[in-house]
């Protein structure tokens, strides 16, 4: 033993590295105050898991708390929905504006239920165009205006008064165009009080100088010499736009109280006033 030491001192002194026996290690005692470490005990062999087991589950996003007024990074912002595709709605037919004073009439269109309610409506509206019409004209002299050689020479309120009337003219020309369809009927006084009324619409014509003086107005140049132009359709005018606009007041009287004769009293028309029987110039009461 003492000379198995001694080799070791001597190998020790000369550098070289000297493998100590395992016993020998084992034997020796640990430094004070340092514990021995305990031998590792090896670990059990894990226990056989089936194949479901052993899949990896997906993994589940946690999601993202943002508080008030923090501002969310892109790349953690959720992705925007795609927009809702907008419902499609059918584009009403466009409405065609033009010349009229607000008491035009559209054809009819529905079933046999909405008859009397669109009876209801032609007849009185048919009254206001006649009443509105009229009140242009009142206390007018029922005479072209004097030395009239162009349009400048015409006061503000004549020339508002003709396109006032061109407007109604044209408001007017739609009864005619609905009163076609609404000739036929089954009651024979009815019918005939239709077709009056029709009859007097069609002859309804005085009113169509109003578009041609308003036209005059408006682009002068193109009537030559205008003032006898419009002398000449201002007096026809005059002459004649009462006693047509009259008998289509009174067609219209007599096809509502026709009417009345069909409906039950709770559903019986206002009946129109009747004009005057003179025009409404002044001095004629």
């Amino acid at each position: 033993m003492i000379q198995r030491l001694a080799a070791i001192l001597a190998l020790s002194a000369l550098g070289g590295v000297v493998a100590v026996p395992v016993q020998a290690q084992k034997n020796r005692p640990a430094p004070s105050g340092v514990p021995r470490p305990a031998a590792a005990t090896p670990a059990p062999a894990p226990a056989p898991a089936d194949t479901a087991a052993r899949s990896p589950k997906p993994r589940r996003e946690s999601p993202t708390l943002v508080r008030p007024g923090a501002t969310v990074p892109a790349s953690a912002a959720p992705a925007p929905a795609a927009p809702a595709a907008a419902p499609v709605t059918p584009q009403a037919a466009p409405t065609i504006t033009g010349l009229s004073a607000g008491l035009s009439i559209e054809p009819f269109e529905g079933d046999e239920a909405a008859m009397p309610a669109y009876l209801r409506r032609f007849t009185q509206m048919l009254d206001s165009a006649a009443a509105s019409l009229v009140n242009v004209f009142r206390n007018t002299s029922g005479q072209p205006m004097a030395g009239a050689n162009e349009p400048t020479a015409l006061s503000t309120r004549e020339r508002d008064r003709w396109s006032r009337c061109r407007d109604l003219h044209w408001d007017l020309q739609s009864y005619v165009t609905a009163m076609r369809d609404l000739v036929e009927h089954d009651n024979v006084v009815v019918a005939r009080a239709a077709a009056q009324l029709d009859s007097s619409l069609t002859a309804l014509r005085a009113t169509a100088e109003c578009d041609n003086l308003a036209s005059m107005i408006a682009a002068p140049e193109r009537w030559s010499p205008w003032g006898s132009s419009y002398q000449g359709s201002a007096r026809s005018f005059y002459g004649s736009w009462y006693p047509q606009i009259r008998d289509v007041a009174d067609r219209n009287r007599a096809f509502v109280i026709a009417l009345n004769t069909t409906l039950p009293p709770a559903e019986r028309l206002p009946v129109p006033p009747a004009l005057q029987r003179t025009p409404p110039y002044a001095g004629n009461r």
